[in-house]
């Protein structure tokens, strides 16, 4: 537990010790957070224009919100044909993973999800963002789809604040190499480097209670996950994903891109709180199946 401790407070210096142009590039926009300062509030400084430079990721991103943008909640999902429109879109899509080993397909077949073609009532699923419990990487970008998250370039790492849980993700560049032996962790280990204008991100030792979507979808403690992000022009950021995990799947799953697009908007606090949680599983998710607390 110290060593936690110890690594949050190396995070928060790190962070505060970022020059002001980054963080500049973050707030210089009409957008603020909820409660917190309006546009006429900021120093009219923080919205001129900066220098495009497409090895700084830094700033908040988000998926495009336009009509007919598809949300992504996974590798590669796709719309079904489904003709009963009352059922929520989210419900009306599949993801194609390669075929899983048997190993994988006893940890997918003991999941129960809320979405997608196997969805059952909320109330008698297992997912485990009903309990607050940490959804892992890289499913916390799909689950975070419409919500914005924050790049932060230091020295040695480059940290993803994600608004959605309050997650805080660090990939370090200081050309250390990959644990040999990790403890699983939720969030995995990566470390990060630049090939070209592509910043290529290699994770391992992920905790394999996590699933990689809201489909159920399972992984090992074996996944290894490849990132590709790009920033070819100023308002746009891609993302390119690879996962191989021969204990799970018999082929590499090679995801579709993903395009994020600079958020006129600062990120805010947007916990899972425990006792909240409750009460919306109270209300919403158990009282679906009729197992609502009086």
């Amino acid at each position: 537990m110290r060593n936690r401790f110890m690594d949050l407070f190396a995070i928060l210096a790190t962070v505060l010790a970022i020059s002001t142009v980054t963080f500049a590039q973050t707030y210089g926009t009409k957008g603020y957070a909820p409660g917190t300062w309006k546009p006429d509030e900021l120093p009219k400084d923080l919205s001129k224009p900066k220098p495009f430079n497409a090895h700084d990721l830094s700033g908040v991103w988000s998926s495009p919100t336009k009509a007919g943008y598809f949300e992504r909640h996974a590798l590669n999902d796709k719309w079904l044909d489904i003709k009963d429109k009352s059922i929520p879109d989210q419900m009306r899509s599949q993801t194609y993973p390669p075929p899983m080993t048997e190993w994988g397909k006893a940890k997918f077949e003991a999941t129960k999800p809320s979405y997608g073609p196997r969805s059952v009532a909320p109330g008698l699923g297992n997912d485990a963002v009903s309990t607050c419990d940490p959804m892992g990487y890289p499913r916390d970008l799909y689950e975070a789809n419409l919500r914005p998250f924050e790049m932060i370039q230091a020295p040695d790492r480059v940290l993803i604040h994600m608004q959605y849980h309050d997650i805080w993700r660090q990939i370090w560049t200081d050309g250390r190499g990959l644990p040999k032996d990790p403890d699983p962790a939720w969030m995995g280990y990566s470390i990060g480097k630049w090939d070209g204008d592509t910043f290529v991100v290699t994770s391992t030792g992920y905790d394999d209670r996590t699933w990689l979507d809201h489909f159920g979808n399972p992984h090992s403690d074996q996944m290894v996950l490849v990132e590709r992000w790009r920033r070819p022009d100023p308002d746009t950021l891609t993302l390119d994903m690879i996962i191989t995990d021969p204990k799970t799947y018999t082929a590499a799953w090679v995801g579709e891109t993903i395009t994020f697009v600079r958020a006129k908007a600062a990120i805010f606090e947007e916990l899972c709180v425990p006792s909240e949680e409750e009460h919306f599983n109270d209300k919403i998710r158990d009282a679906a199946v009729g197992t609502a607390k009086p």
